[in-house]
Parts: C-alpha cells; structure tokens; sequence
C-alpha cells in the first residue's frame, strides 16, 4: 500500500541524492509491501487470517501514535466532518488486511495480489467522479477499460486452468476499494493543511482501537507462537510503520510521478513471488492478462505533458 503526502520544498539535492535518498528506499518499500501476501500464507494454520490483520494494525497503529505527537494532537482538534473522514479513512484501514488476508488464501499470492493492486486506480477514479464529483481525465478514461480487462483475462485464464473463487475475487477487490477510499481521506486532510505523518498516525492509531474488537472476536489462536509473532511484527512494524515513514522521507527527494511509477514494484513483486517463491501456476490467458494490467497502471502513472507555451510566456505545469 503507498499513500499520498503532501508536497513540501526539496532540500537542494547533492549528486545521485534523488536515486539514493528517494527513488531506491521507495523501490524498498514496494519490495516489501510487495511481500505482504507471501508472509501471510506463513501465518500459522491456528490464526484466522482477520485476526493476523488486526494483530498488525494494532502493533502499528500503536506505534505511529507513540512516536507521532502531531497526529494525537490531530485526534484532539478533530470536529465534525474532518472527524468523521478521519474515522472512514481507519476503517478502510482495517479492511484492506481483513479481506486481503482471506482473498490470498481463496485465489493465492500472485492472483490476490494483482486483483487488489490492479482494482485500485480503478476505485479511486470512481471515488474521483462520483464522491468527489470531479470529472474522469481522458487518461484514466482510456487504461479503465485495459486495466479492466487484464483483470478478466487473469481470473478467466486462471479459472481454466483451476477452480476460481468468486467470492475470493470479491474480497481481493475490497482492499482495492480500502486503499482508494484511505488515499482519498488522506489527499483530502492533508489538502487542508495536516502533516501526512499526522494524518496516517492518527488513521493508523484509530484503526488499532477498531482492530482490538476483531482480534478478540477472532481469536488471538496461534499468534503467540513464533511464527504468529513474527508475521504480525513483520505485517505491523515493517510494512506498515517503517514503510510509511520511509515513504514519506523518501518524496522530499524525489517527485510523485516517479515515487508512483517506482511503487508499481509492489505487484510485480507480490505476483511473482506467488509464482517462483510459492509456487502457483498462472496459466497463459492469466500472464495475457497480468501484461494488460501492468501497461494500464504504468501509463495512468506516467507525468503529465507540460502545454506547450504561446508567445513569450511560460507555460505552467500541470
């Protein structure tokens, strides 16, 4: 999962300081949101996969407030409609690990991991357009229907060679939902003038009181073991705590559009190691449609073309 932050002045950047300080700890984080799936099919067979994600939102949740006095202070001064957007955002928290987790088992790493990633873009255009009543670019108009059909073409082509899940193809499409409706709630906060850390400190701290509720209804079997404490500590602590703050370091060295591209590491490295590291089989309409899916969200991720200037004036960038 990546996220949004706002956009603040770059220090003056020494040579190669972009790759090294932006571009190559942002292609880290992607490798490990990457693993996400992969980790928790290791999960032991005691633990549900719903209380395997509430374990790890807790641990990170807690981590971000403990760390973050901005983002306790957010809680405090939070009234009425930012309240209540900070509240949705920890929901669609909550919801991506609680349906992910189930998806990877139903559909496996490679197929779960693209359905969520590829769905995503999707889901935030229509949140674009129909929550926020902004109109739909002609870019976005254009890759929808690719990235649409690549995910047809994947779950077609993997149901001929294997029984599908559709109800597992439903859940990995709600975290594609969750992260869009997160991104959203975040741009928006932050829009208004809030630290990004602040912001997803104080939807990931939320989201780790709603997560204490599931985890006791679930069951915390199998999670005391050392296999349950390290997915969970790994799930909490690296991939969401220390991938968010070095995301959100890393974009003062370099821009959006590249930290964009760069983060379409993550479903290549998820569907992959589903692959080599797991050893699923992806049947060639699947691999057909993967190829469908990774052009669409590559060109929705490419910059915008500067206008061309008229006369002696600058034109602005988009």
């Amino acid at each position: 999962m990546t996220l949004e932050v706002e956009a603040s002045p770059r220090p003056a950047l020494r040579p190669n300081a972009e790759l090294v300080h932006g571009i190559l700890p942002i292609l880290v984080c992607s490798v490990l949101w990457g693993t996400v799936g992969l980790v928790s099919v290791y999960a032991p067979a005691a633990a549900s996969p719903e209380s395997v994600g509430a374990g790890g939102m807790i641990v990170a949740g807690t981590l971000m407030l403990a760390v973050r006095p901005g983002a306790r202070a957010l809680i405090r001064r939070a009234r009425g409609r930012d309240r209540l957007l900070l509240v949705v955002g920890s929901f669609g928290l909550l919801s991506y690990p609680l349906a992910f987790f189930p998806a990877v088992r139903h559909l496996g790493v490679a197929l779960a991991t693209a359905i969520t990633l590829g769905s995503a873009p999707l889901f935030a255009g229509l949140i674009a357009r129909f929550v926020e009543r902004r109109p739909l670019t002609r870019r976005w108009l254009r890759c929808a229907p690719i990235a649409v059909a690549g995910t047809v073409l994947m779950v077609v082509g993997d149901a001929s060679a294997h029984a599908v899940s559709m109800f597992g193809v439903l859940l990995a499409l709600i975290p594609g939902l969750a992260y869009a409706t997160v991104s959203t709630v975040a741009a928006r906060l932050i829009g208004q003038g809030s630290a990004s850390k602040d912001v997803y400190g104080t939807m990931f701290g939320t989201c780790a009181l709603w997560s204490v509720p599931v985890l006791l209804l679930c069951g915390a079997h199998g999670l005391g073991s050392v296999r349950g404490i390290a997915v969970v500590l790994f799930f909490g602590c690296v991939t969401n705590y220390l991938c968010y703050t070095m995301f959100g370091s890393a974009l003062r060295y370099t821009g959006a559009a590249t930290a964009t591209t760069v983060t379409l590491a993550e479903g290549a490295v998820g569907t992959l190691l589903g692959v080599f590291a797991h050893g699923e089989h992806l049947a060639t309409l699947a691999w057909a449609g993967l190829g469908l899916l990774a052009a669409a969200l590559v060109l929705l991720s490419l910059p915008k073309r500067a206008p061309r200037a008229t006369g002696s004036r600058t034109a602005p960038l988009n």
